[in-house]
């Protein structure tokens, strides 16, 4: 109750603020308003917004019930065109008039005009708005209220507040701020935190604001209940839990319990909650699970410009012997069709050797008795052809994972097999050898969303090196490291940048690195502009063969914008190149491609489409463009 009182007092404080400037209006006559009423059931046509500065369209049209015609209906009569209703018109005036008292502009005046194109019957709608002066935040302070006291780091909570001095003051990034010192309230224990705030000090065009903070008792995790099992066993369960008993009470705990119990795959649904009505400080946990389908059937098809046209089929057991062992058996054929530059001299499917192919299980053992580590063995065949290069590779990975902390990953691997290459500029006849690689890698990621990200960086460095633990003729090693930037440059606008560098050589009395481990260069995932993997040092006696270099550099750099709902408009470039040597490395010698792409979001994940063009002249007869479609994100 008392924390009820201390919010209404709160918004009755920025009301007051709000009621001390000139008060925002909405503009229309009763006459206007019985005319619009002519209208009702009319299409319309356009909904415009002359005059606005601080926000987008799309803010706008969320908040209001009118909604507005596609944009290809303005110029192409095609599909359907929304209603007009002049009650929902009329209401919308106010709604947006309402909005932008709330986000701190008190003399913003809003007047709504319907133009009806009465031979056609549809109407252009027209909602004017004066802004005004905005409301200035002109000081903002943190004041402790209860009995019990928190180790409050004001310096540090208040970078990550919304709400800045001598910038508006929004009643929006105000609940915002609440909530953010509430949340940092809750992890340092606190779970009964409230936090309101108070508007003082107002005059025509500034105000003060004072945040007060009720920490409440400290808080433990007291004990767990989980519901809803009915396959996994209640100790596999268990295993994933991420805190103790007794243990200071977090949020973040709580959250990575649910996506360790989520990764296992078995669970379409966990939620982890404690019941803050409970009178102890020590905290009860009630996990609630559902458990998804113990066997999964997938199978594809699709198109990207990295694998072609590619049919894709998998079988797996999520519970395999218990512990949530998941048991994968998958199949993949890949580059059916043939690339559109050769369609005029080769028939629509490729040849069958440059078909690419997989087959192989696996077997992912989460969370072993080693704490946070899982375990992954897979064996598999792969037959793969890449510009004049066939490589037929049986083997088995076995990998070693962990996340020692918070958004860093760490992996140990070790792949042992056979494989079979044979190069076209030299001969048909395969080199056949023993293959055994030791990977190991480190990734820091703090996107803050993996499919969508806006803000965030991946840093990550893979060291590799053959013949480690098996001893080997053909002996190298190999190291990349990588990095992803991203920046948000204003609420619609992302500056992104990516980039890798490579090296690679013999070991021991090795001559040679192996032409199939060697870098290249080219296609969606670095060089867009290109063909996949046609950068680096080709052969002497074929100059379509791509034999690959021990040297390799690349970076990109993106704006996207949002233009539209689930579309993205993208301007990119593309930089890198491959060599043998070092010597031959140079910063003058690298191949350079700038383009547009365009994403979607969909429900299965962003879908994105490239156009690139080479700004350096190609010597090998390729078109000097690419359009590239892809399934994923390049960040």
């Amino acid at each position: 109750m008392r924390s009820l009182t201390r919010n209404i007092f709160s918004w009755l404080s920025l009301a007051l603020a709000l009621a001390l400037a000139p008060v925002a209006r909405a503009d229309f006559s009763l006459e206007e308003f019985e005319q619009w009423q002519r209208y009702t059931g009319w299409p319309i046509r356009v909904i415009e917004f002359p005059g606005i500065h601080s926000f987008s369209r799309a803010d706008l049209l969320d908040i209001m019930a009118t909604e507005k015609p596609t944009w290809l209906r303005r110029y192409v009569p095609i599909g359907g065109r929304t209603t007009f209703y002049a009650e929902d018109f009329a209401a919308d005036i106010l709604r947006v008039q309402n909005f932008y008292a709330r986000e701190g502009f008190p003399h913003c005046v809003v007047i709504g005009k319907v133009l009806p194109r009465e031979k056609k019957e549809d109407l252009r709608l027209i909602v004017q708005i004066d802004e005004g002066s905005p409301l200035i935040l002109r000081h903002w302070s943190l004041q402790q209220v209860g009995n019990s006291k928190a180790g409050v780091d004001s310096a540090r909570w208040s970078q990550k507040l919304p709400v800045r001095i001598d910038k508006r003051l929004s009643q929006s990034e105000l609940q915002t701020s609440a909530d953010t010192l509430r949340y940092k309230l809750r992890l340092i224990g606190h779970a009964r935190a409230q936090v309101t705030f108070d508007t003082t000090h107002v005059s025509n065009d500034s105000a003060d604001v004072v945040f007060k903070l009720n920490p409440g008792s400290f808080c433990r995790f007291g004990q767990t209940r989980i519901t809803g099992l009915k396959q996994v066993t209640e100790g596999t369960a268990r295993r994933e839990i991420t805190y103790r008993e007794y243990e200071p009470y977090t949020p973040l705990a709580l959250d990575e319990t649910r996506k360790r119990l989520l990764r296992l795959e078995t669970f379409r649904m966990v939620r982890a909650d404690v019941d803050l009505n409970q009178p102890s400080d020590t905290l009860d946990v009630l996990i609630r699970t559902e458990e998804g389908n113990r066997y999964l059937v997938r199978v594809g098809s699709g198109y990207d410009t990295e694998d072609g046209v590619h049919l894709s089929g998998e079988m797996s057991d999520l519970n395999f012997f218990g512990r949530a062992r998941r048991f994968t058996l998958e199949t993949s054929v890949s580059d059916l069709i043939s690339d559109p530059q050769r369609l005029d001299s080769a028939g629509i499917f490729n040849d069958p050797r440059e078909i690419n192919r997989s087959i192989g299980f696996s077997l992912f053992w989460p969370h072993t008795p080693v704490n946070a580590t899982d375990i992954t063995i897979k064996p598999s065949w792969e037959y793969k052809y890449n510009v004049g290069t066939i490589v037929r590779t049986t083997s088995a990975q076995t990998s070693v994972s962990s996340t020692p902390l918070p958004k860093v990953a760490v992996s140990i691997s070790n792949e042992f097999g056979r494989q079979s290459v044979s190069v076209d500029s030299v001969g048909n006849e395969p080199q056949v050898s023993t293959i055994s690689i030791e990977t190991f890698s480190l990734g820091w990621d703090t996107r803050d969303n993996p499919l969508v990200p806006r803000q965030g960086h991946v840093l990550s460095l893979t060291l590799a090196e053959s013949g480690l633990l098996w001893g080997l003729s053909d002996r190298w090693w190999r190291t990349t490291f990588g990095g992803r930037l991203l920046i948000p440059m204003n609420r619609t606008t992302v500056f992104a940048t990516r980039g890798e560098i490579g090296f690679m050589g013999p070991l021991y009395n090795s001559s040679q690195t192996p032409i199939q481990e060697r870098f290249r260069l080219g296609g969606v995932s670095n060089i867009r502009g290109w063909g996949r993997d046609l950068i680096g040092p080709r052969g002497q006696d074929d100059n379509n063969v791509v034999l690959g270099g021990d040297y390799s550099i690349f970076n990109s750099y993106e704006i996207q914008h949002d233009v539209w709902g689930p579309m993205a408009l993208i301007l990119f470039s593309d930089v890198g190149n491959v060599w043998t040597q070092t010597q031959d490395a140079r910063l003058d010698d690298l191949y350079t491609t700038a383009g547009l792409g365009l994403r979607f979001l969909t429900l299965i994940g962003p879908i994105r489409v490239d156009f690139g063009y080479q700004i350096r002249k190609n010597d090998y007869g390729y078109r000097p463009w690419a359009i590239d479609v892809l399934l994923g994100s390049a960040f």
